[in-house]
């Protein structure tokens, strides 16, 4: 009975340090999609997938894709699509700041096509291009497949997943 307690503290204490690690992996993909796979080992597939959620959001981003706004009407809605955009990590901070001049993640108030605010200018501008419908679909497949990445960093990582 000692030895089994001896063996669980062993085990609990050893695998503390592996999980923090592997959080950290994690993160890094999260932060640089395809960067979890690279640090488990798994160049290829680090790269291959790495590409491919970056070509997404590229494509997404260059067919003028509306970076989702949270939308008081459509809360549940708004939120899910947001949260996909989230997916890709800091970088799509970048993008709404380079799209629309400053991080932002929600209308203000209602949106109104008569509002003076520039966000949502911006936001009907984009949405008025015949590709936007293309970029946005581009812009939340990017962020999901990262998403998904996650999941499998840590089913490898947990070496439930060969």
């Amino acid at each position: 009975m000692a030895e089994n307690k001896a063996l669980d503290v062993e085990l609990t204490t050893s695998s503390a340090p592996s999980t923090a690690r592997l959080l950290l992996k994690i993160a890094a993909a999260w932060v640089f999609p395809g960067l979890g796979h690279v640090l488990l080992g798994r160049i290829g597939r680090g790269l291959l997938f790495g590409g491919i959620v970056w070509s997404c959001f590229g494509l997404g981003l260059a067919h003028d894709g509306r970076l989702a706004l949270h939308d008081p009407r459509q809360p549940v809605l708004s939120a899910l699509q947001v949260v996909a955009n989230l997916g890709m990590g800091p970088v799509d901070a970048v993008a709404r700041f380079g799209i629309y001049g400053r991080p932002v993640y929600a209308f203000e108030g209602f949106p109104d096509w008569r509002s003076p605010d520039a966000v949502e200018r911006i936001f009907r501008e984009r949405a008025r291009s015949g590709v936007s419908i293309y970029g946005t679909a581009y812009l939340w497949t990017a962020g999901l497949m990262n998403l998904l990445l996650l999941f499998d960093v840590w089913d490898i990582g947990l070496g439930r997943k060969v």
